[in-house]
């Protein structure tokens, strides 16, 4: 069986990929899906419609991993998310993943910290 990091890590390498088969193999029937400023989802299809609607408006979405932390079936990851056209959203934050025995996602928090962008150094 795959560690909660573990599979944190194949859930975000899907995410990157838009491999939104991959991703629903991996999330549990009745998760606790919750985005800050959107509806809870309670299914694993409301999850999969919502991460093809958010796809449909962005040419690209890359999650750049800075630090996976473990405690048994929970691993909180600290990401830097940034989005291309037409929206061009940035944001560090922090999703907490919840993994049944089985290797499902069960519940997913993300929380958003900075949301705008450092200025490079000159």
């Amino acid at each position: 069986m795959l560690s909660a990091s573990e599979l944190s890590s194949r859930y975000v390498a899907a995410f990157n990929a838009g491999d939104l088969e991959a991703l629903d193999a991996l999330i549990d029937d009745s998760v606790d899906f919750k985005r800050p400023g959107e509806q809870r989802l309670l299914s694993r299809s409301a999850v999969r419609e919502q991460y093809a609607e958010d796809w449909s408006g962005h040419k690209q979405v890359h999650v750049h991993v800075h630090r996976i932390l473990e405690c048994g079936s929970t691993a909180v990851i600290e990401i830097e998310v940034d989005a291309g056209p037409p929206s061009h959203e940035w944001y560090r934050g922090t999703v907490i993943h919840d993994w049944s025995a089985e290797g499902r996602l069960v519940r997913y928090r993300l929380y958003i910290g900075d949301t705008e962008r450092p200025v490079a150094a000159s």
